[in-house]
C-alpha cells in the first residue's frame, strides 16, 4: 500500500494534510489531518470575570471574531438573565454580517475560483481580469468597514458588550453604509451569477444538515437548531446533548456526529433550511441556480455563499433603515452579576458556532465549552472525501490531488479554528 500526500493544503485557513491510501490502484482510506496545535480556549477562560471572556475568544478566529465575541456575550446573557433592546440586536447582526461580507468574498474570490479556472492562485486573475479581483475587494472592504463602525474595529470588536454597546455609529456613519450596501448588493449579485455559471463536480454527501433556523427570519443571529433531513428544531440551550464530540486518532481536532450521523453545517445547509426567508433579490438567485435547491452537494456551498453575499448586503441595509427611523440607545442595559449557566450560538460564515459558559456569583468563569463549524464540519469531509475519491481516481495524480483539495476548500475550512 502507497499513500499519497497533500501537505499544507492550500488556499484555506490553518494547516491540515491530506493523506489517500491506495491499494492496487484502489483508493482505501482519506483523511484530513489537522496539524494545528491545541490553543486551549476553553481553558484559558476559566477564572476569569465574565466581561474579559468576549475579548479572549474573539482571539479564535480573525475573520469569525465577530461572531465568537457575540455568542459569548450572548451565552454570558443567558448565564445572567440579561435581557438587551431591539435596537442592540439590529447592530449584533450587523457585526455578524460584516464577517460574511468579509469571509464569503475572500473565500470565493481569493480561495475557491482558482479552482474553476485551473489556476494555483488568484493572482494571475488580477493581470487578466482585474475588474472581477476588484469586484471581490470592494466587497471584503465593505465588511472591513462594517465591522469597524459597529464593533470599533475590524477585527476583534470592543464595542460590543454584556448588555449592549458602549459606542454606536451615527447618523452620518450609517447613512453612507446604507449607501455602500446597496452598491456592494451589485457586486453581490454579479458574485452569485459568476459562480452559478460554473460547472460542479458530482457528488451527493450522506451526512445530515445543520443550521440555525427561525420562523420569521434568516437566522445569524438567533433560533433554534434545526435538521434538514430528521425535521427537528432543538433548543440552543442543549447543544451538548445534541452534538457529539468525539477525538479523532489522526487529527488534532475532534470529530462531531448528530444521531449517530456526521454532519455538515455552513452556506449550503442555511440555504436547505432557511431558504425561503431569504431577501427577495438573493432569493430569485437562489431559484436561478439549477439542482441548488434541496442540495446534497458540498462543492454548492460556495454558489451558497454567493447568494449570501446578496442577501447580507440589502438585509443590512434594511437593518440600517430600520436604526435610522427609530433613533435610540444601545447603551448597556442595568443587569445583575449573578451565578448561573448558558448558552448561546450564532451563525459564523463557515456554519454555526456554539458558546456556553459557567459563572459564579462573583462574575468569575468556572466552565466554558466552544464548538466551531469547522470541528462539527470535519467528520463529514472525510466521509464525502472517502465517497468523492473513487469517482476521480481514474485522473491523473496531480488531477486526482487537486480534485481532493477542490472538495475541501469549498467547505471553507478553518482549520486553526477547529483546535480552540
Amino acid at each position: 500500500m502507497s499513500t499519497l500526500t497533500v501537505e499544507h493544503v492550500a488556499r484555506i485557513e490553518g494547516h491540515g494534510t491530506i493523506s489517500v491510501d491506495v491499494e492496487g490502484g484502489e483508493v482505501r482510506d482519506i483523511r484530513m489531518d489537522v496539524i494545528e496545535p491545541a490553543r486551549f480556549f476553553e481553558s484559558m477562560v476559566r477564572g476569569r470575570r465574565f466581561d474579559e471572556v468576549p475579548l479572549i475568544t474573539s482571539r479564535i478566529c480573525g475573520i469569525c471574531s465577530p461572531n465568537h465575541a457575540l455568542t459569548s456575550i450572548k451565552a454570558l446573557e443567558a448565564a445572567m438573565g440579561v435581557e438587551v433592546c431591539d435596537r442592540t440586536n439590529l447592530l449584533r447582526k450587523l457585526l455578524v454580517y460584516g464577517s460574511y461580507l468579509q469571509n464569503h468574498a475572500t473565500h470565493l474570490y481569493l480561495f475557491a475560483a482558482p479552482d474553476y479556472v485551473n489556476l494555483g492562485s488568484v493572482f494571475p486573475l488580477a493581470e487578466t481580469h482585474p475588474d472581477v479581483v476588484q469586484r471581490a475587494l470592494r466587497i471584503k472592504k465593505l465588511g472591513n468597514d462594517l465591522t469597524t463602525q459597529v464593533g470599533g474595529r475590524p477585527v476583534h470588536p470592543i464595542t460590543a458588550v454584556v448588555g449592549g454597546f458602549t459606542s454606536e455609529p451615527s447618523v452620518s456613519v450609517l447613512e453612507a453604509m446604507h449607501t455602500a450596501l446597496l452598491d456592494v448588493a451589485k457586486d453581490a449579485v454579479s458574485t452569485a451569477e459568476l459562480f452559478a455559471a460554473f460547472e460542479e463536480l458530482d457528488l451527493s454527501t450522506g451526512g445530515e444538515m445543520l443550521a440555525l433556523s427561525s420562523a420569521d427570519d434568516y437566522a445569524i443571529y438567533d433560533g433554534d437548531i434545526a435538521a434538514l433531513d430528521g425535521g427537528w428544531r432543538k433548543p440552543v440551550a442543549g447543544y451538548r446533548d445534541v452534538i457529539r464530540e468525539d477525538v479523532a486518532a489522526h487529527s488534532n481536532a475532534k470529530h462531531s456526529t448528530v444521531d449517530g450521523r456526521t454532519f455538515m453545517t455552513g452556506a449550503l445547509p442555511r440555504i436547505n433550511i432557511n431558504g425561503e426567508r431569504l431577501v427577495d433579490e438573493a432569493r430569485a438567485a437562489m431559484e436561478s441556480v439549477a439542482g441548488l435547491q434541496g442540495s446534497r452537494n458540498p462543492l454548492h456551498n460556495n454558489v451558497s455563499q454567493a447568494i449570501e453575499l446578496i442577501d447580507a448586503a440589502v438585509r443590512c441595509a434594511g437593518y440600517i433603515e430600520q436604526l435610522l427611523a427609530e433613533p435610540g440607545e444601545s447603551t448597556p442595559v442595568e443587569y445583575q452579576v449573578r451565578a448561573g449557566d448558558g448558552a448561546a450560538a450564532t451563525e459564523a460564515p463557515r456554519g454555526t458556532l456554539y458558546h456556553w459558559y459557567e459563572v459564579d456569583d462573583d462574575g468569575i468563569v468556572r466552565a466554558g465549552d466552544v464548538i466551531t463549524p469547522t470541528a462539527q464540519n470535519l467528520a463529514n469531509l472525510e466521509s464525502d472525501m472517502r465517497a468523492f475519491a473513487p469517482t476521480v481516481a481514474g485522473l491523473p495524480e496531480q488531477e486526482f490531488l487537486l480534485a481532493i483539495e477542490r472538495l475541501v476548500r469549498a467547505y471553507d475550512p478553518c482549520l486553526s479554528c477547529s483546535v480552540h
